[in-house]
């Protein structure tokens, strides 16, 4: 087709007066569509027949690495805090302080500004759901979380050098009497 053959109207092709001219495509949209065309051959290939990982396959490995690294943290973690003196922490202003900090930046939502419990449970009671109300299990609460009840699991999310004082601020928690607080839940803990 030449060049003078452009912007003649195409037999047969006229509605309500319009008429459909035989332009050609712009180029950028041409290379736009042979370049899709050639990068699905090239996707399907290495992803569908060849040696690439599926979309599932790139999602457990990252889920491995994940939780492989958390394991490893919260076992270091473990073995640093066998020996934590809970009584010098809570007696420390600054942890205490960072405790506090964490506790109004995550628990507050679910747990109340005082412990008093909104959708999460009271933590100023001796009834505990998931631990003992010591520190051991108020940490792997942090941690783990317990994602079937709504708590996430905040060992990530929380530097792991203020875990243990966000603990020690729920446990100065127990015994306060805050207005309004939720019903006991779980086993009476002494």
């Amino acid at each position: 087709m030449s060049n003078k053959d452009y912007d003649q109207p195409i037999a047969g092709h006229d509605y309500d007066g319009i008429q459909e001219l035989d332009n050609p495509l712009p180029k950028w949209w041409l290379v736009t569509f042979w370049g899709t065309i050639i990068y699905s051959v090239i996707y399907v290939g290495y992803f569908m027949l060849g040696p690439g990982l599926s979309h599932d396959e790139r999602l457990a490995k990252r889920w491995a690495g994940i939780t492989g690294d958390v394991a490893v943290q919260q076992e270091t973690l473990a073995a640093a805090e066998a020996d934590i003196d809970v009584a010098a922490i809570q007696a420390d202003p600054a942890a205490m302080a960072i405790g506090k900090k964490q506790f109004l930046e995550k628990c507050f939502p679910c747990h109340g500004t005082n412990g008093e419990g909104t959708i999460g449970p009271n933590l100023t009671d001796q009834y505990w759901i998931h631990s003992k109300g010591n520190l051991d299990g108020i940490l792997v609460s942090i941690r783990q979380g317990f994602p079937e009840k709504g708590m996430p699991p905040w060992g990530t999310l929380i530097p792991a050098e203020e875990h243990v004082p966000l603990a020690a601020y729920v446990l100065t928690l127990q015994g306060t009497n805050p207005p309004n607080p939720k019903e006991p839940q779980g086993e009476l803990v002494e």
